[in-house]
């Protein structure tokens, strides 16, 4: 019974083992992008964000700032009426403001209302966060297409190095029969000499392929972030879209935003242009005090309420409306040419797939039909009613039919991937 429960735990990490060296396409694409600094990017953004509804809402907090001041001018100012002539009540004699004067105090603000500059602030900087993020996301989809293009290259050499193989396999068993039939003296060396030449011809390509695929596979690495040299890359299934369903692209999403912050921007102008109200205090010790016309030094304070309403500013404000009109008339207009655009991609795309399809239907024929002739080939090799060029053609024609079909499996993957990409589903 012990010896039972060691096989099955031994068979158990032995699969294990196993289906961890197969790799998919999105595991690629999530290692891909956890390798580069978007998440962290994003990270920051949010801190800039935090920091930038701080600022848009900082004037609301109280102002406390200390001042003082010294002076001595030159003369003294007597106290007297408009006419010169008396004294100012009630001085029975000449009062004189001092040459020397000085002050110390403090002064406190809060703004009530400054035309909802704080509420238009921050929606404002949320837009420019958001834009940010999109970029970051854009470049996180380019990273996506960059693991995808990698990924089907790969399986488009692994399945043509596959395909020789196979031709190999079939190539040494024809050279095996001909070696027999030339000892026996059936056939002459020349023809024997002809299949091992293209033999070598075909362990050439193989040698490229591998190199090819050691290439790919490395960038892939490095992209990844993964060793994945001794991966199995598994044949991904692309989930199906209509041509119903509207495209989710970033592109779009950017161009909303941007017409948002316009929005804002010219409600953050118009702020500048509405009303302002805000307490004030101020108080402190000087000489002289608010009563200047007494010569000593005292405690002074004053405390109100201000109130600001710009008059002029408006024809400003209904410039830059203007100019905001038009700005957003210009991005609306390229939205516009970029939906079109976009429709268009999308339809091409689709043609493609159907294109690619209707081939493949055909791929699967002709195969089987190049397969049958080169078993009925290799039978008449063997009987001498043909030349060995003539059955290397047909080999040849059978293997190209191969990877013509593999070929076409591998296209139709990518445009479908493409498709994704068109409609923002990547």
């Amino acid at each position: 019974m012990k010896k039972i429960y060691l096989l099955v735990i031994s068979i158990f990490l032995t699969y294990s083992l196993f289906s961890q060296n197969v790799v998919t396409i999105d595991q690629c694409q999530q290692w891909a992008v956890a390798q580069t600094s978007a998440n962290v990017q994003k990270e920051l953004n949010e801190q800039i964000l935090q920091t930038s509804l701080h600022n848009a809402s900082s004037h609301l907090y109280p102002k406390l700032s200390i001042g003082g001041r010294f002076s001595y001018q030159s003369a003294d100012a007597p106290m007297m009426d408009a006419k010169q002539e008396l004294f100012l009540p009630p001085f029975d004699e000449q009062p004189l403001l001092s040459n020397m004067q000085y002050h110390i105090g403090l002064d406190l603000e809060q703004v009530l209302f400054e035309g909802a500059k704080m509420f238009y602030g921050r929606q404002y900087a949320r837009l420019q966060n958001d834009a940010e993020i999109y970029k970051i996301d854009l470049s996180i989809n380019e990273i996506k297409s960059n693991v995808i293009s990698l990924y089907l290259n790969l399986l488009i050499v692994e399945k043509q190095m596959e395909i020789i193989e196979n031709v190999q396999s079939t190539f040494d068993d024809q050279i095996n029969q001909l070696k027999v039939l030339l000892k026996e003296g059936v056939i002459p060396q020349n023809t024997l000499s002809q299949l091992e030449l293209e033999a070598l011809k075909m362990q050439q390509n193989h040698n490229e392929l591998v190199s090819r695929r050691e290439s790919i596979i490395s960038s892939l690495s490095i992209l990844t972030g993964h060793d994945l040299s001794h991966a199995e890359f598994e044949v991904p299934t692309v989930r199906e879209t209509s041509a119903a369903e509207p495209s989710q692209r970033l592109e779009f999403a950017i161009f909303e935003n941007q017409s948002k912050q316009m929005d804002f921007q010219r409600k953050l102008h118009l702020s500048n242009s509405l009303p302002k109200i805000s307490l004030f205090a101020t108080g402190g010790y000087g000489r002289p005090d608010y009563q200047f016309y007494f010569n000593r030094p005292d405690w002074y304070y004053m405390a109100g309420v201000n109130l600001r309403i710009p008059l002029i500013d408006w024809a400003r404000t209904t410039g830059v409306g203007k100019v905001i009109d038009i700005q957003k008339s210009i991005l609306k207009s390229q939205e516009e040419d970029f939906k079109k655009s976009n429709q268009i991609a999308i339809q091409d795309k689709l043609n493609e797939i159907n294109r690619i399809e209707k081939l493949l239907v055909l791929d699967k024929a002709i195969t089987e039909k190049y397969r049958s002739l080169t078993r009925t080939y290799s039978s008449q090799l063997v009987n001498g009613t043909i030349t060995a060029n003539d059955y290397i053609r047909q080999h040849n024609e059978e293997m190209q039919s191969l990877m013509n079909q593999e070929l076409h499996n591998i296209q139709l993957l990518k445009a479908k991937y493409e498709l994704l990409a068109l409609k923002g589903q990547l």
